[in-house]
């Protein structure tokens, strides 16, 4: 009986370590079903919502900004006061050339004495033609020294205002700048007592003010290189920003850029985009980060498989179809691909629609 036992357990022994052989021998697969459904390809654009019309806002007079009549935020009508700009010429220097006006006049004075001193002893033969000649002409340089101080003087005296100074006005020039159009003043880049450079000819000058309508705003963003061909005005862009999650603001493309740039940020090329976007709520606002969703191309019930199912060799995709599910036993197959979402690709041949694939192996948990 015992030695009954004893063979009953190794036949028992012998089947376990057979059943566990067979099943380790067995590759434990993926599957992934080939189904027909609907398909849509996008490009990712990131960057941020703008107004559709902005100004920034300089002024043609150097100096320094006296006074800011508006905050960021304010909403300004045509011609309503921004802010004043006092102009390069300080107190030191008004009194400088005030003191060199005097001192021309000081001059005037003393070359019209000399030359009268001169013309009389000339006239009695007391004193030779040529002195009389050289006191004119001191006269003249004295009176052209005089212009130039007045000229000076009138330059920076176009409004005076302040206290005075002893015996003279300390003129503070004051040139006022208004707004160009009626909107809101979205930054504002200075504080009172900063330098301003002008606006010439050679310089675009300092920038003040930046303002516009922000009830028509856009979407700006960058696309990489690689997408960029697949974009064209009038395609659909689903914007969202992060204020508002799960919610989606209309657009569409309007403007691609010709020119590409390095971006630092991306480590590649990438072309700027701008797409109209719908605001009736006036929810979305000047400044916020942004992501706007492009779809380049969509298709309606078509097979669609994993794309982890798909391997390629040089140019051409396969698939491998599982053709015995108990062993796991596969077949490659040629296929040919239509669009893809970045998780699902359209198959356009090879493939029917209930056909199974490898998708990758099961990775063993410890």
């Amino acid at each position: 009986m015992a030695v009954f036992r004893l063979s009953l357990l190794a036949v028992l022994l012998v089947i376990t370590v057979s059943c566990k052989q067979d099943a380790a021998s067995k590759p434990k697969l993926k599957i992934a079903s080939v189904e027909r459904g609907d398909m849509t390809q996008t490009v990712v654009a990131t960057g941020s919502i703008k107004p559709l019309h902005q100004i920034e806002i300089r002024s043609k007079t150097g100096g320094t900004v006296r006074k800011f009549y508006v905050e960021e935020g304010d909403w300004v009508k045509a011609g309503q006061r921004l802010f004043e700009i006092t102009p390069e010429a300080s107190p030191t220097e008004q009194v400088r050339t005030r003191e060199e006006l005097r001192t021309a006049e000081v001059e005037v004075q003393q070359a019209e004495d000399d030359r009268r001193v001169a013309k009389e002893l000339a006239d009695k033969k007391l004193l030779p033609e040529q002195n009389l000649r050289d006191s004119e002409r001191s006269l003249e340089r004295a009176k052209a020294r005089l212009s130039a101080a007045q000229a000076e003087w009138a330059l920076i005296q176009r409004e005076q205002i302040g206290d005075q100074v002893g015996d003279m006005a300390i003129v503070t020039t004051s040139t006022t700048v208004v707004a160009p159009i009626t909107g809101l003043i979205f930054t504002r880049e200075l504080d009172e007592g900063a330098s301003v450079t002008p606006t010439t000819s050679a310089s675009g000058g300092t920038i003040v003010i930046t303002m516009g309508d922000h009830t028509e705003l856009e979407f700006r963003g960058d696309v990489d290189e690689a997408d960029v061909g697949k974009l064209k005005s009038g395609l659909k862009a689903a914007v969202t920003v992060q204020a508002y999650q799960g919610r989606t603001f209309d657009g569409a493309i309007y403007h691609i850029s010709p020119v590409g740039r390095y971006s630092d940020k991306e480590q590649q090329i990438v072309f700027n985009v701008k797409a109209t976007v719908k605001n009736e709520e006036q929810a979305l606002r000047v400044g916020m980060s942004a992501t706007a969703r492009i779809v380049v191309d969509e298709r309606k019930d078509v097979p669609i498989v994993d794309e982890m199912a798909v391997f390629f060799k040089g140019d051409s995709a396969f698939v491998k179809i599982v053709t015995d599910s108990v062993t796991g036993a596969t077949e490659e197959r040629t296929i040919t691909l239509g669009i893809s979402d970045g998780i699902r690709t359209e198959v356009t041949g090879g493939l029917n629609c209930g056909e199974i694939v490898s998708a990758g192996a099961v990775s063993e948990e410890n």
